[in-house]
């Protein structure tokens, strides 16, 4: 009875722990944020640290070396691109409106619409002669909201800065100084291992990930290029950082080429061809990518969806480009664990 007991009770205590640690995620994502995306990019900048310590240069300078060039690659590209994506970005709600005289099947259910808006309009007007008192609710000023939110975001980008320098430096001194101090040597050599897989293969990951996304960011920015879109090198960079969102980035990016093609050209073959050349470009970079990947990734497309979704909820824009590496990340720990328990 007591052990039956025992068991109906890890149900309920299993999903208040996890509610609980959802919302401390979410409540203390300011701070989650830069940790989980520090150890993620140290993954993908561990290789290049090894590869200066085997040419005898010290990890505590070749970890400030590989950062600072890191660093400079990030820089640089931000301050090539803000200008012609801030330019899209203040154009594109006002272009919106010319839109409507593009789209000439949906032209005249438009206007019946707007018809019958007004007519509803007129009629709540009319019916409605009362005096309406307007309440205006003061929200924070705005001088507040935007040194706050610098302050903030500031206070990010310096935790993970600092905290990916630390990890490359001393990330592998740290780990074996905690085991030291743990239970016993079974669990010692669980923990290594299963951040030596995660290093190694999340690691192998971005390293292809990237590189193929930089070819396929080349490729959309040359054939948007022949196509005669404005700012060809934007939609090239686009298609390089939202293809590290799998299935989604692809559907936003197609979103934004189709809607700034449509503001550039007049003729529907010309409205067509850019986004119909990237849906083509990305079916190749899809048969590609198990080229390269092969089994690396094999986790099931739902999942990583819901996963997705998930954290783009729980974090944002910085959940959404973190679910899949966390994704593998808990693979690696959940399959290192299973087979350290069951070693046949």
């Amino acid at each position: 009875m007591e052990g039956n007991s025992a068991n109906t009770l890890k149900v309920p205590v299993w999903g208040i722990f996890i509610i609980s640690m959802g919302v401390v995620l979410y409540l203390a994502k300011s701070i989650f944020i830069p940790i989980v995306l520090a150890i993620i990019v140290s993954f993908l900048l561990a290789p290049a640290v090894n590869y200066l310590r085997k040419m005898r240069i010290p990890s505590t300078i070749g970890s400030f070396l590989i950062l600072l060039l890191f660093s400079t690659l990030m820089v640089t590209a931000s301050n090539y691109l803000v200008d012609p994506v801030g330019v899209w970005v203040e154009r594109l709600p006002a272009e919106l409106t010319h839109i409507e005289d593009k789209l000439l099947i949906f032209k005249s259910s438009i206007a019946n619409m707007r018809e019958t808006t007004d007519k509803f309009g007129e009629i709540a007007a009319a019916g409605n002669n009362a005096p309406v008192r307007e309440v205006v609710i003061r929200g924070p000023n705005m001088l507040f909201m935007l040194l706050d939110n610098t302050q903030s975001f500031l206070v990010s980008v310096v935790s993970f800065v600092m905290l990916l320098y630390f990890l490359l430096a001393f990330g592998d001194s740290t780990i074996n100084s905690a085991n030291q101090y743990w239970g016993s040597k079974e669990s010692s050599a669980t923990v290594i291992r299963i951040v030596q897989a995660a290093q190694q293969q999340v690691g192998h990951y971005l390293l292809l990930i990237t590189a193929i996304n930089i070819g396929l960011g080349v490729l959309v920015a040359l054939a948007m290029w022949a196509l005669g879109m404005p700012n060809p090198i934007v939609w090239g960079a686009s298609a390089t950082v939202l293809n590290y969102i799998p299935y989604v980035g692809a559907a936003i990016n197609l979103v934004i080429i189709t809607l700034v093609s449509l503001l550039t050209f007049n003729h529907f073959g010309q409205i067509l061809l850019p986004p119909l050349a990237l849906v083509l470009l990305n079916l190749l970079e899809e048969f590609v990518l198990p080229l390269f990947v092969g089994k690396l990734f094999t986790i099931d497309p739902i999942l990583i969806f819901l996963f997705i979704l998930f954290l783009g909820w729980l974090w944002g824009m910085a959940g959404i480009f973190m679910a899949v590496p966390l994704l593998m990340i808990m693979k690696i720990v959940f399959d290192q664990t299973h087979q350290a328990r069951d070693p046949a």
